[in-house]
């Protein structure tokens, strides 16, 4: 590219670590516009083709804003390498592997970085690479986001984020393309929850079960049911929790939704002309100019009107759903009942009375077994009686102490079990009501984004409408300056002409004169001498016997002299007239020569109004 090169030998430019290179380039080198971007871009026309990160930015920032947008056409680039330092030589430049082929600029498009990470991820020769992993991948994607974000001067919110490896497979398996966006662009779902019913309803039975296998089990059977409820209770409370959504995220959702709500319009097409140059209505690109500006103007007016009609829209949901009434009872009244002690007297109750039941069973038995001890020891000794008496009064103090201690184990951890089960409950009940009321809020955000974005475009539609009408009004008006001014112009040239060629006849006809005055001073001095001839020869009549051969002589020559002015004459006369002919077949080649371009353009202007 001749434009970018340097007459003068500039200092080193220091590019960064990592930097880019344009590797046959498409980019127009004849467009003014082209030449005045790079020119104003940095160090570019002197570190061409190598770029820094944050210069690239600016430039296809600066393509995308006054060409791409302004005419609606796409600007290609050419094939972009981006390549780094090289850690053993920082004299020398290694390839990253990634590489913006055939870059484009286009109107639409987020930003150079957002292109790049697509078109990888997307490339067929990446993902068929067998000796390519996913790990390495991502390893120089995320170097070329950490560099475009420290160099290139890109915020967070505005590069994207890349898939995790099960989604890079996933779309490997099934051919789909990504089309990754920045951050600021992305809206997050709330998490939605497990719609599964709480095991409430199945402790009732596992609790009857118990109790009537601890009717007929004996004490130790009633240590190890303890046991087991104890370890049920503990499984119960550590079961993981199910996601949920709260206040915080439903409204940080609603809020990106407003947020992201555009309203996009159509651009008029404009030709890539200087539109700050000077015209005058007869120049002959005057109509181009005139229409270019008169095209921008309506363009970015077409701009500011869709941005104003967003912002409006996004100030009217703002304030919509801020109206809107959050109904909080079922929740207020679930969290504040007291649900805790009726299941606690409840269950307190039952194994109270069942409790009651088995201890005075085994009383009972305990007695039955004192009267079958006493018969048959009856003929012992009274100690061995005593002995026995205190032995009862032991054992069931032991079996009355053990039996209560485990009453009242099962009781306690069965409690716990229960209300673990039944908070687990209430929070999922909670939580899902929230979940509700916050998709209630989003949807009905969808519903009047969709309302505003049909609104928002009839608007614009009509906007574009009226302002094609009025281009089209001005494009006319332009035509019949144009025309008018040439016309002017060639009426000028006509008069001009004319004046010309009057001049030169005017000059002609001076020549003429001149020149007859000329013959006729001619004549005049050739019949002086035939008076003086005549004069001489009445006085020399006396000698004329002598002198009749002299006066012979002198009329022959007279007579040769008339017949040589009257040849003379002739000759001038015609020689005259060729010369007439001559001088007007000039002027009429003179004015055909004139009067040929303004023909021309009148044979155009005829045919232009004729279509």
């Amino acid at each position: 590219m001749h434009w970018l090169k340097s007459k003068k030998r500039q200092p080193p430019v220091d590019l960064g670590d990592y930097r880019a290179q344009v590797v046959k380039s498409t980019l127009d080198s004849d467009n003014p516009l082209i030449k005045q971007l790079l020119a104003d871009t940095g160090q570019v026309t002197q570190t061409w083709p190598n770029l820094k990160l944050d210069e690239l930015k600016t430039l296809t920032e600066k393509i995308q804003q006054n060409v791409a947008t302004a005419t609606g056409e796409v600007v290609p680039l050419g094939d972009i390498s981006f390549l780094t330092v090289d850690p053993k030589n920082p004299k020398k430049t290694v390839e990253t592997g990634l590489t913006w082929e055939n870059a484009v600029v286009r109107g639409d498009m987020e930003n150079f970085v957002v292109e790049t990470v697509n078109q990888v991820l997307n490339d067929e020769q990446v993902r068929l690479a067998d000796d390519l992993t996913y790990q390495e991948l991502t390893d120089a994607l995320t170097a070329f986001l950490t560099a475009s974000h420290e160099l290139g001067g890109f915020t967070d919110q505005e590069l994207p984020t890349l898939p995790s490896e099960d989604e890079y497979i996933e779309a490997v398996e099934h051919n789909q393309m990504f089309k990754l966006l920045p951050k600021r662009l992305v809206v997050r779902d709330a998490p939605t929850t497990d719609q599964s019913e709480p095991p409430v309803k199945s402790s009732q039975p596992q609790s009857e079960a118990s109790l009537q296998a601890a009717n007929d089990a004996e004490s130790t059977s009633a240590a190890n049911q303890a046991t087991t409820a104890v370890a049920d209770a503990a499984s119960v409370a550590t079961q993981p929790a199910l996601p949920a959504a709260t206040t915080t995220d439903s409204t940080l959702t609603i809020a990106k939704l407003i947020q992201a709500f555009q309203v996009k319009t159509a651009f008029f097409k404009t030709k890539p002309l200087d539109d700050q140059q000077t015209v005058v209505p007869e120049s002959d690109d005057y109509f181009d100019v005139m229409m270019v500006r008169e095209t921008k103007e309506a363009n970015a007016f077409m701009q500011q009107t869709a941005d104003k009609v967003a912002d409006a829209y996004r100030k009217t949901l703002t304030q919509n759903i801020a109206d809107v009434h959050e109904d909080t009872q079922a929740i207020d009244d679930l969290l504040t009942t007291d649900w805790q002690t009726p299941i606690k007297q409840q269950v307190t109750q039952r194994h109270t009375k069942d409790y009651g039941d088995r201890l005075d069973n085994s009383l009972a038995a305990l007695d039955n077994d004192y009267q079958q001890a006493v018969a048959e020891e009856e003929q012992r000794h009274e100690q061995t009686l005593t002995k026995l008496e205190q032995q009862l009064a032991t054992d069931k103090a032991k079996t009355t102490a053990k039996l209560t201690g485990d009453r009242d184990q099962i009781i306690q951890h069965e409690i716990a079990q229960i209300i673990t089960t039944q908070k687990q409950y209430i929070e999922q009940e909670v939580q899902q009501l929230r979940y509700n009321q916050a998709e209630f809020k989003r949807h009905k955000v969808i519903d009047q984004i969709v309302a505003g974005q049909k609104e928002a475009n009839d608007l614009m539609t009509k906007a574009y409408r009226q302002l094609s009408s009025d281009l089209e009004v001005r494009r006319q008006d332009f035509i019949k300056e144009h025309e008018h001014a040439l016309a002017i112009r060639e009426d000028s040239d006509k008069a001009q002409a004319e004046k010309e060629r009057l001049q030169f006849a005017n000059a002609e006809v001076l020549n003429l004169e001149k020149r007859h005055d000329q013959l006729k001073s001619v004549k005049m001095d050739l019949e002086g001498q035939i008076g003086q001839l005549q004069a001489e020869s009445s006085k020399w009549q006396f000698r004329a016997e002598t002198a009749q051969e002299d006066l012979e002589r002198v009329k022959q020559q007279l007579v040769e002299v008339n017949q040589q002015y009257e040849h003379r004459l002739q000759s001038d006369q015609v020689d005259l007239a060729q010369h007439q002919e001559l001088a007007q077949q000039a002027r009429q080649a003179k004015l055909a020569k004139w009067l040929h371009p303004f023909k021309n353009r009148q044979k155009e202007t005829k045919h232009v109004s004729q279509s």
